[in-house]
């Protein structure tokens, strides 16, 4: 049995819901369903925390230790990349804004677009590898095991096109004109917004 399939086990036993579960041990009920859905697994202090909540030790709130060991090396490596992709689109905002005040006047005033168009760019790219974890629980909580690779490629490939789009369109409104980058950030999140609704509908059943 998995640690997911216990969770759910010694829930229902105890005949509480999610949210009770979150609020009698002061998490949010986000990570209650992360855990419930396979996509990860508590932090020693909120096993603790389970484990004092219904009365059992942390070897039995883990009965399969090979998938336990598997997903909190997965969750390791997620959050190294979750503090690489940040550092990256840190480093892209910056060095934008360096450039545009120092070396080049007309994008002065398309910071704000730069800026938020690389960090949303840098999200895209860590959705595309298929990591789950950055879209929030709400938004793929029907999306099963098998599609979350698609799900991802599809949502990333959208995030992706939106923030590329914000920065071509601040570079394009810059040294081209105003209507001009209007029209690129508009079809880009025409094409972007199309493929992350087509991958809630197809993977999700739904947006919500």
């Amino acid at each position: 049995m998995e640690f997911c399939d216990k969770l759910k086990e010694l829930r229902a036993e105890k005949s509480v819901s999610q949210t009770k579960l979150a609020a009698d041990i002061h998490i949010s009920r986000s990570a209650v369903a992360k855990w419930e859905n396979g996509l990860g697994l508590p932090n020693d202090e909120s096993l603790k925390l389970l484990s004092e909540y219904f009365g059992i030790s942390i070897d039995e709130m883990l009965p399969d230790k090979p998938t336990a060991e598997t997903i909190v090396s997965k969750n390791k490596t997620i959050d190294q990349q979750k503090k690489v992709i940040l550092g990256f689109s840190i480093g892209c905002a910056i060095g934008l804004f360096i450039l545009a005040f120092i070396f080049i006047e007309p994008l002065r005033n398309s910071l704000e677009h730069l800026g938020l168009g690389a960090i949303i760019a840098a999200l895209g790219i860590f959705n595309l590898r298929g990591n789950i974890a950055s879209i929030h629980w709400y938004n793929r909580r029907k999306v099963t095991k098998e599609n979350q690779l698609p799900y991802c490629r599809c949502v990333g490939l959208g995030t992706l096109i939106v923030g590329l789009s914000m920065i071509i369109s601040g570079i394009v409104q810059a040294f081209v004109g105003i209507e001009a980058g209007g029209i690129i950030i508009i079809v880009g999140f025409m094409v972007g917004l199309s493929l992350i609704v087509y991958a809630q509908f197809k993977y999700n059943k739904g947006i919500f």
